[in-house]
């Protein structure tokens, strides 16, 4: 793997600066192949015995590790502070040191393209919003289980994970990626409602413990048009990257929307999203919210995150997706309190288990040292909290019930992650206002929910990868303009079909066909 690794970054056109938190290393050049002496190959021999017996790994030298991740706003303000007191612990445990590189929602796919391509050091990576399969495709992530690196260095990572979801990350046989613990399904159809605009609409907002509400597209219509005309200086709407997934019933396949499964994924039919007739009515829903004046004329271009609208009291609704306990997550993330509506059932796609999985990048300094970290945030239930919600007593305190509130303490408000990103989130506390069985209601609402006939089908996109990245360019060009409302379905339907079809999506859908039939005979 280490020959591997090193030619790989000789490849490497320029080693980028690191700007991250916590470390005051700020670039880092591709390792060196170097054999090391006699006494270094038995400490690693040593090691590597340690680590296949099942005890933790803890390096002779320290190793600094960069993990990279997004937020939808950035780094929180007291990062710094928070990665110490996590090199504390993880510098006694493994020897290991670890630099936050986290990035918004918005910047984040350019900034970590930029980054490996570039060959800056990244050891742990989140693939969220990069694209899993793009980065597969690309060279950019190690073979997870090459030299045995899972088996010898991240013990405890399958067990917590388990087999089924850890083989669904298999791209082509090959494991680069491994989940995190999470709500694998999504309620679909959900929209987050700031309560206080609810309430100047005299709506009754639902109790504090009710989670989500289920409701009627023609009962959210009504809603909205109420806001609009009580708060008309307001944005009522604003969409975001995801609504179409999170606001319709289709299954993404290898991550793009070059062909869909459609209907839940009740039937393994790779169809084409552009002609069908829930797209259109999607697209048609949006630009009739847009046309009666609930969406901003810059949404198309404004990049900021909509929990940041939301928390500043930009935007009064925004598309999320429905699961135990997001009602309190959308109100720690945007500092106010919501109510949920869904109007769509819950359902587990094809690819949801390996949407964003964590994974190694070829540029990690040291493949066993970012195995033996993401052992860490796999199993380590010492640093969860203190990764996610910051200090106890200066970020958050724990209620006398043992819940998690971040209300409490001397510096509130300066840290917090996306908990739900985090690789083992069954590992936190769950947060002030959710049950304290919250993990055990999320895998019954994995199990309970729709599922895909494809589930677990990884799409190997390397023979239409061409196609991927024409259609890709033309997709863009018009997405926001169709799915943010600002183009009439009626006409840009035909128009955007017809250049993805000169591009070659029928070549893409075809060969999303040909693999997931020979997916289903064998499975």
């Amino acid at each position: 793997m280490k020959k591997k690794l090193v030619a790989l970054m000789l490849t490497a056109a320029m080693a980028f600066g690191i700007v991250g938190c916590g470390s005051s290393t700020t670039t880092t050049q591709a390792p060196e192949n170097t054999s090391g002496s006699s006494d270094e190959a038995a400490s690693a021999d040593t090691q590597a015995e340690d680590a296949t017996a099942g005890e933790a790994v803890k390096f002779d030298e320290l190793q600094h590790l960069v993990i990279a991740f997004p937020t939808w706003t950035g780094a929180p303000a007291d990062t710094d502070m928070v990665v110490e007191e996590l090199n504390t612990i993880l510098r006694d445990k493994y020897n290991i040191e670890i630099e936050m590189q986290i990035g918004d929602a918005g910047s984040y796919s350019q900034s970590m393209t930029l980054a490996l391509s570039g060959g800056q050091q990244i050891d742990v990576i989140s693939t969220l919003f990069v694209g899993y399969s793009n980065l597969v495709n690309q060279g950019y992530l190690l073979d997870l289980e090459e030299d045995d690196l899972l088996q010898n260095y991240g013990q405890g990572i399958v067990d917590a994970i388990g087999q089924d979801y850890i083989d669904m990350c298999r791209v082509g046989g090959v494991l680069y990626g491994i989940t995190n613990n999470r709500d694998f399904a999504a309620g679909r159809g959900c929209i987050a409602i700031g309560s206080e605009y609810l309430e100047g609409i005299g709506y009754e907002v639902p109790a504090a413990d009710v989670n989500i509400k289920e409701i009627s597209e023609e009962e959210l219509d009504s809603i909205l048009a109420q806001l609009h005309e009580q708060y008309p200086d307001m944005e009522v709407y604003r969409p975001a990257a995801n609504d179409l997934v999170q606001q319709s019933s289709i299954d993404q396949i290898g991550g793009n929307n070059f062909g869909v499964i459609l209907n839940y994924g009740q039937e393994a039919k790779i169809e084409n999203l552009f002609t069908s007739e829930e797209y259109k009515e999607f697209c048609t829903r949006v630009y009739n919210w847009n046309q009666a004046g609930y969406i901003s004329k810059d949404a198309a271009t404004d990049t900021t995150a909509v929990g940041s609208l939301m928390k500043d009291g930009i935007i009064m609704t925004y598309g999320t997706s429905g699961k135990p306990g997001s009602r309190v997550q959308e109100a720690l993330g945007d500092q106010r309190d919501v109510t949920i509506f869904q109007t769509k059932k819950d359902y587990m796609g094809a690819s949801s288990v390996a949407s964003y999985p964590w994974a190694i990048p070829y540029t990690t300094a040291n493949p066993e040292a970012a195995m033996t970290l993401m052992k860490a945030l796999y199993t380590d239930a010492d640093i969860a909290d203190l990764f996610n919600y910051g200090i106890e007593g200066v970020h958050f305190e724990y209620s006398e019930d043992g819940l998690l509130d971040t209300s409490q303490g001397t510096s509130t408000g300066n840290y917090g992650l996306l908990a739900w990103l985090y690789p083992n989130q069954f590992l936190t506390t769950p947060t002030v206002g959710n049950p304290a069985d919250l993990w055990d209601q999320v895998k019954k609402f994995n199990e309970d929910s729709v599922k895909s006939v494809a589930t677990g089908f990884a799409f190997d996109s390397t023979p239409v990868a061409n196609e991927i990245a024409a259609c890709t360019n033309i997709y863009n060009e018009y997405k926001n303009q169709l799915e943010y409302g600002f183009l009439d379905p009626e006409t840009g339907l035909e128009t955007i079909n017809q250049k993805l079809m000169d591009a070659g999506m029928q070549k893409i859908i075809d060969e999303k066909q040909s693999q997931l039939d020979a997916f289903m005979a064998n499975k």
